[in-house]
């Protein structure tokens, strides 16, 4: 006579809520106990699904992972919390719990969502990097005009820049995909999976551009001869056909000029940057007050400067002094005060802090043709920077002096400033020994 073999007892217990109809499944993995819904009330279609889900919980347990699937963007929250929590202890720098979430949300977030984190594979990470590139150009931000963000505890906006990321912005964020990756793999959410790093194409000459002494020259002369018009005048020609020489300058506009003059001859005296310009107040000129009315020789000022997260002192040309003079003069003629140490070196008639001379040196530049330079690359004031560097290698001053002095790195001068012509170097580069 047969008999029946008996059934060994389930791994797991299936349950029903009470009140309910859908059955559950209970068991333990990994030292922790599993509850999950079945989603169905069909009593064998819930055992054959409890025995699925049973199964690959202890797959995931024998290869050392964690007994449950954890999606992308649980993940994604607990590890910008652990950066937080780092950050606040000091393991960590300070501007990553700033700056890393808005790339965890937006892109990261954005593209795997709630993949389970253990399915991603090195392809999905391949595609990631191309969907991150063309995300501003053709993908989900193409139609998005604002950024926000907070800052101080205010809720603040700026548009978008609708453009491909450059590869050390990339290769920056892949640093973040890592960290995020690296952390899964600790807490057993995922096995080890490489993370490839950005292809860098052949690439363009994309320094901002500077001057030659010739063309450096040039835009001095034309801006001095735009404060001083020729006697003669300037030929108006009015509406109704009347023409006449007009011989005095709008003193408006005669201002604006004198200080953007003074502005070119300090930016290329010195070497800051247009944001530490900006941000110069008389206090930051040490020893200006003290020495305004001593003869030039005894003028020895320092400039006090801050910007793009960086600050430090500078020693300027004697050349600059003047004009830092003409614009001591300009703020008592349209104020009627000296300036106090609080107030901005280049201000408007009120006194009030001038934002910007963009507007201004582009038309200085159009009206003496040297918008472009041979590239085709477009200047800028920040172009006045690149010309202080570029002649003080040029005039034999040592490369790691004028790195202190502009606040940057013998490398970043050597790639993107040290823009000196090979023929204004020719005898350095022929010693006295090679010569006939």
């Amino acid at each position: 006579m047969l008999q029946r073999a008996k059934q060994p007892k389930p791994p797991f217990t299936l349950f029903q809520r009470p009140g309910g109809t859908i059955w559950s499944v209970r068991f333990s993995a990994g030292g922790k106990q599993i509850r999950k819904s079945l989603e169905t009330d069909n009593y064998d279609e819930a055992h054959h699904r409890a025995y699925q889900i049973w199964s690959e919980a202890n797959y995931r347990v024998k290869n050392g992972l964690t007994a449950t699937v954890r999606p992308f963007h649980e993940v994604a929250e607990e590890f910008i919390k652990l950066v937080e929590t780092e950050s606040e202890r000091g393991d960590r720098s300070e501007y990553q719990p700033r700056d890393w979430p808005p790339v965890i949300h937006r892109y990261l977030v954005g593209f795997f969502g709630d993949k389970p984190i253990d399915a991603i594979r090195e392809p999905d990470i391949e595609r990631y990097i191309e969907w991150r590139r063309t995300y501003w150009t053709t993908g989900p931000g193409k139609d998005i005009l604002y950024i926000r963000y907070e800052r101080g505890g205010k809720i603040l906006r700026r548009s978008a820049r609708h453009e491909v990321p450059s590869v050390s912005r990339q290769r920056g964020e892949l640093v973040i995909v890592r960290a995020l990756f690296q952390q899964a793999l600790k807490w057993g959410y995922m096995g080890k999976i490489e993370i490839p790093d950005i292809k860098v194409r052949k690439r363009t000459d994309n320094r901002r551009p500077s001057f030659t002494p010739e063309e450096f020259a040039l835009l001095i002369t034309t801006s001095l001869e735009r404060i001083h018009p020729a006697p003669s005048g300037r030929k108006i020609l009015s509406r109704d056909g009347r023409v006449w020489l007009q011989h005095r300058q709008n003193q408006h506009v005669l201002s604006d000029r004198i200080k953007l003059h003074a502005y070119i001859e300090i930016g290329a005296g010195t070497g800051m940057r247009p944001t530490e310009m900006k941000n110069l107040n008389w206090g930051n000129i040490v020893g200006f007050r003290a020495t305004r009315d001593a003869p030039v020789r005894d003028r020895d000022v320092r400039f006090q400067v801050q910007g793009k997260g960086k600050h430090g002192t500078l020693v300027p040309l004697p050349s600059v002094i003047s004009w830092v003079h003409t614009l001591w003069d300009k703020f008592i003629d349209e104020v009627g005060r000296e300036p106090n140490d609080d107030d901005p070196v280049f201000a408007d008639r009120e006194g009030k802090r001038i934002q910007s001379f963009k507007k201004g040196f582009a038309e200085l530049l159009n009206a003496c043709g040297l918008k472009q330079d041979y590239r085709g690359a477009s200047r800028t004031t920040y172009s006045l920077r690149h010309y202080y560097i570029s002649e003080m290698i040029a005039s034999g001053a040592d490369v790691y002096d004028v790195a202190r002095n502009t606040r940057t790195s013998i490398a970043v001068i050597d790639k993107h400033y040290g823009q000196v012509d090979v023929e204004r170097l020719k005898d350095k580069l022929k010693p006295e020994h090679t010569r006939f």
